[in-house]
């Protein structure tokens, strides 16, 4: 059903059409993560059990969900009708035209926005790396290299990924930074690799270190012979952050972050921080410079969520601009307010 038609539904039967929303995402987050049970449902969309129970036990009439012991999950049924609810949701919340607008004004061949903001629900988190994850699949082909970086975004997509068409090698695409083992890069690759059906080769390495003491690691035998795979990875995945949060992850001198802070950086991405233009500010020491330096056309896919990371993925676009970018509603709508901004100061300059 065209976006039009659903404008005039909204006007003369808004509250069948909120039902209708209601019920598609419903069983979006479901198959998100269910098996789930009401309360915990009803707490992830911000509705009452009340609101759920009745939504449920329309969907379980329909043979769309099962209720069990464990929770709701999607029957073969609901399964099967599963990618035209997506559409639905789209329609109706105006997806459909964000990502319009957001590939037009940013010239991006493929944009992916998926419902919520991480900043409100972390479980939108889940249904990011579901659709990060399609997207690679989309183009992955046998014997492909996939390098992938560390955090909480690719370690969602890592997850999310299913058995993909033959044999693939993944290996990270940079050293690894933070306390939590299981953000690292070389943990997202395995977990990666496992879940898709293909090998993979880790890093073993930190960042942080100084440049000449990173040149003579990446001599060492183990450590060359992934460098080698990362030259000429086929697909580049990998994640944005922001400025100020990065910096303190990375552990960033106190002098350091307040140059980057006057210098205007604004976000982070495989080691070089950017302001809002895409200029580099600073580049770390990090062996992700060798990324896809054998293969010019390597297809680069960019995630992120949450729209305090607006200004953060606007520059990051502008640092490189992806083959692909999947966000979440707050964040895609986060980076139109900021185009809008910038489009009215041009226009009040001129």
């Amino acid at each position: 059903m065209l976006e039009i038609t659903w404008a005039t539904l909204k006007r003369i039967a808004a509250d069948q059409v909120e039902e209708i929303y209601k019920r598609a995402l419903l069983l979006e987050r479901i198959n998100a993560i269910g098996p789930v049970g009401r309360r915990t449902l009803a707490a992830s969309m911000q509705l009452s059990e009340r609101e759920v129970r009745a939504a449920a036990e329309s969907l379980k009439e329909e043979g769309l969900i099962v209720l069990d012991t464990s929770g709701m999950q999607l029957s073969d049924d609901g399964l099967k009708i599963l990618p035209e609810v997506r559409k639905l949701c789209r329609n109706i919340s105006g997806l459909f035209d964000l990502e319009t607008q957001l590939k037009a004004r940013m010239n991006i061949p493929n944009l992916v926005v998926v419902p919520g903001d991480a900043d409100v629900d972390r479980l939108v988190m889940v249904e990011l790396g579901r659709a990060t994850a399609q997207t690679v699949l989309s183009v992955l082909k046998e014997n492909m290299i996939i390098a992938v970086s560390g955090g909480s975004t690719m370690n969602e997509v890592a997850r999310a990924m299913t058995p993909g068409p033959g044999p693939v090698m993944v290996v990270p695409a940079r050293g690894g930074f933070g306390r939590m083992a299981q953000m690292q890069a070389d943990a997202v690759a395995g977990e990666l690799a496992q879940r898709v059906g293909g090998d993979y080769r880790l890093m073993h390495l930190p960042e942080g270190m100084d440049a000449e003491t990173l040149q003579k690691a990446a001599k060492l035998p183990g450590i060359r012979a992934t460098l080698a795979l990362m030259r000429n990875a086929d697909i580049i995945l990998f994640g944005v952050g922001r400025s100020d949060d990065m910096a303190q992850r990375r552990s960033l001198s106190l002098s350091m972050r307040r140059q980057l802070q006057k210098a205007g950086a604004v976000g982070e991405a495989l080691g070089d921080f950017f302001d809002i233009k895409g200029r580099v500010i600073h580049q770390s020491p990090t062996l992700s410079a060798e990324l896809g330096v054998g293969k010019p056309d390597a297809l680069s896919i960019m995630s992120a969520a949450g729209a305090h990371k607006g200004e953060a993925v606007l520059a990051a676009v502008r640092w490189h601009p992806p083959w692909a970018l999947v966000v979440d509603e707050g964040l895609g709508r986060a980076m139109l307010r900021l185009l809008d901004q910038e489009e009215l100061q041009e226009d009040q300059h001129k």
